[in-house]
C-alpha cells in the first residue's frame, strides 16, 4: 500500500500514515525499513504492509527506492534525485534541518535548511512540519547547500494547508 506520513509523534517513536484510500494507519518506528534508515518527514511518500491484530497497523514501512512514474507522464532521461531527511540540530533559537541529496552517478550533497523558531509560533506551524517545509523548499530548486525558511515560505505553507482543510459547519443553538 502507499500513503504519506501524516504526523510524527514528538513523545514516542511513532506516527500516522494517511493512506491513498483516505484512512489513517498507525505505525511504530521499529517497522521502518531498513532499520537505521534516515528519519521520516511529514508529507513523505511511503509504502507499507498492513499487520494483523485487534487494530491493524502499518508494518514494513519503506521509502520508495524509485519515484513512482505514471504511464501518462513521459519518462525523462535525467537521473533520479532523492532527498533524504537526516534529522535536525538546534542552536539557540535556530533549528537546522539536514538533508542528503543523492543523484545516481554524482557525488552525494548535503543541504541544511535553517528556520528561526519564532517563525513557527508566529504562523501557528508545528515544529514537526519543519522537515516537510524544508523538503518543499529544496525540491523547488534551492541549490545552495544552506538555505533558510522565510516568512513567505511559512505563509505559503499555511495557505496550502488551509486549502486542504474542509470548512467546519457552524453550530447553532436549537433554542434560538
Amino acid at each position: 500500500m502507499t500513503g504519506r506520513i501524516k504526523s510524527l509523534s514528538t513523545l514516542s517513536p511513532s506516527g500516522f500514515i494517511s493512506a491513498a484510500s483516505g484512512h489513517d494507519v498507525y505505525f511504530h518506528s521499529s517497522e521502518v525499513l531498513p532499520p537505521g534508515a534516515g528519519g521520516l518527514a511529514v508529507g513523505q511518500l511511503v509504502t507499507y504492509d498492513i499487520g494483523g491484530g485487534k487494530w491493524p497497523s502499518a508494518i514494513n514501512v519503506r521509502i520508495p527506492a524509485e519515484p513512482q512514474i505514471s504511464a501518462r507522464v513521459p519518462v525523462r532521461h535525467t537521473p533520479p534525485t532523492y532527498l533524504q531527511y537526516m534529522g535536525f540540530e538546534q542552536t539557540g533559537s535556530t533549528r537546522a534541518f539536514r538533508f542528503r541529496r543523492v543523484i545516481r552517478g554524482e557525488e552525494t550533497r548535503e543541504f541544511v535548511v535553517s528556520a528561526e523558531l519564532a517563525l513557527f509560533g508566529k504562523h501557528h506551524v508545528g515544529f514537526q512540519e519543519g522537515p516537510a517545509l524544508s523538503l518543499r523548499l529544496l525540491s523547488e530548486g534551492a541549490d545552495s547547500s544552506a538555505s533558510a525558511l522565510t516568512d513567505e515560505d511559512m505563509l505559503a505553507h499555511v495557505a496550502r494547508r488551509a486549502i486542504g482543510r474542509k470548512p467546519h459547519g457552524s453550530k447553532r443553538n436549537p433554542s434560538s
